[in-house]
């Protein structure tokens, strides 16, 4: 009788369902944190993921325009004229320059006098 009296006031104790309801809200936090973590994470993910989309389509979108608009307007104008023989020309040049500074040592790579 006496283990039916201490089991009966262990159910019936204030105290106990107190730490008990605790215990399951701690436990259940715990719980909605880690789910919040992982949810976080998947988010985290798919933002950086539609950031990089949109910075490749936007990058992707600038350069054919303008690649395209340049190649329209210069197939546009006739090629049998002193402008695009000027332009014709200064290209060469730019890239004849181009490959001369490519050749050309630089300060850093010159031998000190003494060396």
């Amino acid at each position: 009788m006496a283990k039916a009296a201490t089991a009966d006031t262990t159910d019936n104790d204030p105290l106990r369902s107190i730490s008990d309801a605790m215990r399951d809200a701690i436990h259940n936090a715990s719980e909605d944190a880690g789910r919040a973590r992982e949810r976080l994470s998947e988010a985290g993910s798919g933002v950086s993921q539609s950031l990089s989309r949109f910075a490749y389509t936007s990058s992707y979108m600038v350069s054919y325009g303008i690649v395209y608009a340049t190649v329209f307007v210069a197939r546009s104008i006739p090629q049998e004229n002193p402008i695009v023989e000027g332009f014709i020309d200064g290209g060469r040049a730019a890239i004849e320059a181009l490959n001369e500074a490519r050749q050309t040592p630089s300060a850093t790579d010159e031998t000190t006098p003494g060396s």
